[in-house]
């Protein structure tokens, strides 16, 4: 049969009977490929190519891991050469200082006592609460209401009550008055 008269049989089945489309498509010579052979085919292509990315990734995973140790060592070392050296200034601060002071004189306080104290979205009752304990006064609360307040507050250990009441009062919501050794927080 000539590809004319098929590919007219393809377009129009229904004029053909069913023996001469039997005839057709026994004539086409279509080679039918093995499975088995063409499965095992893709599956040794597909090894090969799984056995280059792994190699790959081996590398690569060291590469990274070797990265990250010499960061580490790198950052543990400078780390304790600089503890090192601070406590090398630190000793030489103290010998300094204590020759210089009379055996009538006192050392000087820690000097972490005394550093700012700084709260950040703290309530008004746990920085009054450390603050009055500090000057040893006691804190009365008009209502409960103020004393969930949140505030970021420095508080400078050297400034004196009055200092510190000044700058809550500045503060819109807070009015704070003392009598006494008693801080009342309105």
């Amino acid at each position: 049969m000539k590809k004319e008269e098929q590919i007219r049989m393809l377009l129009h089945p229904e004029d053909y009977t069913d023996e001469q489309l039997d005839q057709m498509l026994d004539e086409t010579d279509v080679k039918v490929p093995d499975t088995d052979e063409e499965w095992e085919k893709f599956r040794s292509e597909k090894r090969e190519v799984k056995n280059e990315r792994p190699i790959l990734l081996k590398i690569a995973a060291m590469f990274v891991g070797v990265l990250m140790l010499s960061g580490i060592a790198y950052a543990a070392v400078h780390i304790i050469r600089g503890q090192e050296a601070g406590v090398g200034k630190q000793e030489a601060v103290v010998s300094t200082n204590t020759q210089h002071l009379s055996p009538n004189t006192q050392a000087p306080a820690d000097s972490t006592a005394m550093k700012p104290v700084v709260y950040e979205d703290a309530e008004l009752a746990t920085i009054l609460s450390e603050i009055a304990t500090s000057h040893q006064c006691e804190v009365v609360y008009k209502s409960e209401a103020s004393k969930h307040i949140r505030l970021y507050f420095t508080w400078d250990k050297k400034a004196s009550i009055d200092d510190i009441i000044d700058t809550f009062n500045k503060f819109e919501r807070i009015h704070i008055t003392r009598e006494d050794k008693k801080l009342i927080v309105e």
